[in-house]
């Protein structure tokens, strides 16, 4: 693994085969956990993920900032435009390629255990980026992935509330009181309300979630959260071989069995 802590010499002496670049989201996540959360997870999975991937990988530093304009005037959430965050995954992955760097892995922050992999929750306009990127770039091959919904199998093995939560929840919490401790404050109240994610096409995130909080904190524990990093770590690094191995298929003609739901 080659990380920002190495030099011009060392990409030169083992230039990476893959980059990984992980997004994240700066924004309220209830009175129990800080707002730079999902900073705090993404460099911690994606770090696991360079780790194992079967490939001399780059890891670039998490970007802090998505598109979280449904949080918009709530206290602690800053945000980019869609266009803006369109930008900064084109302008990263296009320099990754002019170095030499044919296949990236956009982290497209955490997501959640109840959508799939070939649909985001959040960060909406990655999915079309990467998708553009590869069009107009013949020799590259960018794929995007939520890990959340990468192992949701197991997640929901391990948190029977796993496929309604969208934020604060328990599989957030239990990661994090895993990982920082430290920075876990006293559990919100659950709140899981009765309408769908949908409706956040509708109206804003504080009018379902008052208190920032959408699952089940009380389920949460530093054991879990244990299970849970290992399993979503796990799951990432499956899917994101076997979408490259898929890919480098169909780009030799050769077409692979693949299901819907398990193609970003």
């Amino acid at each position: 693994m080659i990380t920002w802590l190495n030099t011009a010499w060392d990409f030169q002496a083992e230039p990476p085969e893959v980059a990984l670049l992980p997004l994240a989201c700066f924004e309220p996540h209830g009175p129990h956990l800080p707002v730079g959360s999902d900073v705090l997870l993404m460099g911690a999975i994606a770090w696991r993920i360079a780790e194992r991937l079967n490939a001399r990988t780059f890891l670039l530093p998490t970007w802090p900032l998505g598109t979280s304009g449904h949080h918009a005037r709530q206290r602690g959430v800053v945000y980019l435009n869609f266009e803006t965050l369109w930008a900064v995954v084109r302008d990263v992955v296009t320099a990754l390629y002019e170095h030499g760097i044919p296949r990236v892995v956009v982290l497209n922050n955490h997501g959640s255990a109840l959508t799939t992999t070939s649909r985001p929750l959040g960060n909406f306009i990655v999915k079309t980026a990467v998708r553009q990127l590869n069009y107009e770039t013949p020799g590259l091959t960018a794929i995007w992935v939520q890990p959340f919904a990468a192992a949701r199998q197991a997640l929901s093995a391990l948190f029977p509330s796993a496929c309604e939560e969208v934020h604060a929840g328990a599989v957030e919490t239990s990661i994090l009181m895993h990982l920082v401790p430290e920075h876990v404050g006293p559990l919100s109240p659950d709140h899981t309300p009765e309408f769908s994610p949908a409706y956040l096409d509708f109206t804003p995130f504080h009018n379902l979630a008052p208190a920032g909080v959408w699952g089940r904190p009380s389920e949460a524990s530093a054991e879990k959260g244990a299970q849970a990093l290992e399993a979503v770590v796990d799951a990432t690094v499956a899917y994101i071989e076997r979408t490259f191995a898929q890919i480098a298929q169909l780009k030799e003609g050769v077409t692979p069995h693949i299901a819907l739901e398990e193609h970003g």
